[in-house]
């Protein structure tokens, strides 16, 4: 029984972690795309909604860490995806204003190359 668990605790991980590649991978593909056909303005509009999935599919490594799962500290987990889920939700999400700032892209851009190599 204990190796079966292990097996599907290795076949859920990796699925979660290829899942969030593609998800930051599309994000970060769409941020390089879009500020070479239009610039820094469209960037937001057209990486939204893989963001804001890619983010918060996060969320799930708070769990990850609390059932024992994955050895990571909830206590430096918990700190760094609940401040990302605060950007891309309470900022960004909420303020339309800020979706065309051009500091936007380099936030993207510097979250995608992380979460793709990590």
């Amino acid at each position: 029984m204990a190796g079966f668990l292990s097996l599907l605790r290795r076949v859920y991980l990796t699925t979660y972690n290829w899942v969030v590649f593609a998800g930051w991978f599309q994000v970060l593909f769409l941020t390089l795309k879009t500020l070479k056909e239009s610039g820094y303005e469209d960037v937001y509009s057209n990486i939204e909604k893989p963001l804001l999935f890619a983010q918060s599919a996060a969320f799930l490594e708070i769990l990850h860490g609390i059932i024992g799962l994955v050895r990571s500290p909830v206590s430096a987990t918990l700190p760094q995806i609940s401040s990302r889920l605060y950007l891309v939700w309470g900022i960004l999400y909420s303020f339309p204003e800020v979706q065309k700032h051009p500091l936007i892209s380099s936030l993207v851009i510097s979250w995608g190359i992380t979460e793709t190599i990590r």
